[in-house]
Order: structure tokens, then sequence, then C-alpha cells
């Protein structure tokens, strides 16, 4: 009886680990807070939905109020210059001030346009468009035009000019297939 008693407390045990650990992971690891605007901008523009949230892991760990050192802003981390080259290419009327880029709803939309419009600029390769992102589009355009990267880039094995985009690439599609692992739907 005794051992049933243990046996019993031990299968239980593990059951609330195991159910503990997947909310941890979904809750502090791999969250999916603003998921709302996320669905709404990334169907708007036509975006993995999942990526974007990757994206925004990568960038901010879904802090609307960060703020980097080259002063790019909010949760999927814009700069001022950015924002408004984005919306003269869109014909967009939105008013970009010194606080609206840490509006979650004008963060997201503005990064998912401007993400999409690489995705497009690199004709669907979205690892380039990723690149882009982060390094600049002047950047990855140099690297594409004197052949130090593919432009059919398809793997994260790869040694980029700038460090920092080689690990960026691949932090963003290592939480890109974690999300897609770990929420395999949003309904």
């Amino acid at each position: 009886m005794k051992h049933k008693v243990i046996w019993c407390f031990s299968i239980i045990s593990i059951i609330a680990m195991f159910i503990i650990g997947i909310y941890s992971i979904r809750t502090f690891v791999f969250p999916t807070k603003y998921l709302k605007q996320v669905l709404i901008y990334s169907n708007k523009y036509n975006l993995d939905p999942y990526l974007i949230l990757a994206i925004i892991n990568t960038e901010s760990n879904f802090n609307k109020e960060a703020t980097s050192i080259k002063n790019a802003k909010g949760l999927m981390q814009i700069t001022d210059s950015t924002a408004k080259e984005v919306n003269e290419v869109t014909n967009s009327t939105s008013d970009i001030n010194d606080t609206s880029l840490y509006n979650e709803d004008i963060n997201i939309e503005i990064g998912c346009k401007y993400f999409a419009s690489l995705i497009s600029r690199y004709n669907g390769n979205y690892y380039l468009a990723i690149c882009a992102y982060n390094a600049g589009i002047g950047n990855v355009n140099s690297w594409l035009n004197d052949n130090r990267v593919s432009s059919r880039l398809d793997t994260t094995d790869i040694k980029l000019p700038f460090d920092e985009t080689t690990k960026y690439l691949k932090k963003v599609i290592v939480n890109y297939d974690l999300y897609k692992k770990i929420y395999p739907s949003f309904s």
C-alpha cells in the first residue's frame, strides 16, 4: 500500500512539474503577449504570425518600453527614421512622434509593414529579410553584390559579415521554430 501511495504521488508530481514547466515556458520564455495585434497585422501584411512573435521576442522580449542604444523603440525596435520612411513609402498618414513607437498597435503595424517590404525586396526570402531587419538593407545588399551571402540564403549555419547579425538570424529562426512547436495553433 505504501508503495502505491509513493508511486501515485510521484506520478502526480511529474505531471504537475510538466504542467508548470509548460506554463512557465509559454508565459516567460515564449510569451504571446500582444497576440491580438500580431494576428491583425501579420494577416494584414501577409506575414507568418509565428515569425513576428519570434522577432518581437528577439528584439524586445515583449517589453513595449524597450529602447536600444541606437534609439530603436518598442516591441519591434523601430527607429523614428525607419517609421517615417515606411509611412512615406506606404502613403500612411500615421503621425510618428517621440512616444508613438511605444504604442503596441503602432509599433507592430509599422514593424510588420517594414518586414513585409523586406520580404518583398528579397523575393520572399525571409532569411535575408531577417538579416536586413537587423543589419540594414544597405549592408545586406552589399553582401549580396559581392557574393558574401547567397540570394538563396536558407540556413542559419552561416557566418555573416556581422557577428551580431549571425547571432540575430539564428535566434529569430530558433524562436520561430519553437513558437510553431509550442503553439500549434492560435485558435
